[in-house]
C-alpha cells in the first residue's frame, strides 16, 4: 500500500480525534507512536489492514462510514496536495477514466517489480464505445477497499457537479475474482 493511504488516514484522524486518539490507534494497530508515513513508499499492507481495523474500532465506526469519511478527506486533501489532477480533466467521467494512471504513478518511484506491479494490477477502467457516459471500473485487491474506491468515485462526481449512478456488479467480498464497479452518467459537466 502507497504511504499517501496511511497518511491520509492519520492526519484525518489527528484532525477529527486529536493526538492522543491517533496514538491509540497505532498502538492498537501495533505501529510505533512517532512512526510517520511518506506519501511515495510502499508499506505492508497487513500493517494497513491493523491501522484501519483499529481506526474503525476506536472511532467506533462502520467500513462504510470508515470509507465515506475517508474519501471526503481524501478529495480535500487531494485538491490541495494534487490540484492538477483534478484541473486535467473537466468532469468526473475524463477524472475517473485516468484514475488509473494516477493511482499508477505512486508505483514510478517503487524499485522491486513485485511490489510495482502490485500496485499496477488493483485498477483497470472499461470506456464502453456503445456508452460514451458509463464506465466500467475492475478493482482487484486483498484490501478488499471497492466501498472506498465507490466513496471517492461519489466524491470526485460531486466535485465536479455531475450526476452518475454507481453500481457494484461483482465483488471480491463476494468470492468473485474482482470487483466490477459500474459507473453511468446522466449529467456530465462540460
Amino acid at each position: 500500500m502507497v504511504g499517501l493511504i496511511q497518511k491520509i488516514l492519520l492526519d484525518m484522524v489527528r484532525d477529527v480525534a486529536g493526538e492522543e486518539v491517533l496514538i491509540h490507534i497505532k498502538q492498537e494497530a501495533g505501529v510505533a507512536p512517532d512512526k510517520e508515513f511518506q506519501i511515495n513508499n510502499v508499506y505492508d499492507d497487513e500493517e494497513w489492514q491493523k491501522l484501519f481495523a483499529a481506526a474503525l474500532k476506536i472511532l467506533n465506526l462502520t467500513p462504510e462510514q470508515a470509507d465515506e469519511i475517508y474519501a471526503s478527506y481524501f478529495i480535500k486533501d487531494a485538491l490541495k496536495r494534487f490540484p492538477t489532477w483534478f484541473n486535467m480533466s473537466k468532469n468526473s467521467y475524463e477524472f475517473l477514466l485516468i484514475q488509473p494512471t494516477i493511482h499508477n504513478c505512486f508505483a514510478t518511484s517503487v524499485l522491486e517489480k513485485k511490489e510495482r506491479d502490485a500496485i499496477n494490477d488493483k485498477f483497470v477502467v472499461d470506456k464502453l464505445p456503445h456508452n460514451p457516459k458509463k464506465l466500467i471500473t475492475h478493482y482487484r485487491s486483498h484490501n478488499h477497499h471497492c466501498g472506498l474506491y465507490k466513496a471517492l468515485a461519489k466524491g470526485v462526481i460531486n466535485h465536479y457537479q455531475d450526476k452518475a449512478e454507481i453500481a457494484e456488479t461483482h465483488c471480491l467480498k463476494q468470492g468473485d475474482d474482482e470487483c466490477q464497479i459500474h459507473i453511468e452518467w446522466s449529467k456530465l459537466g462540460a
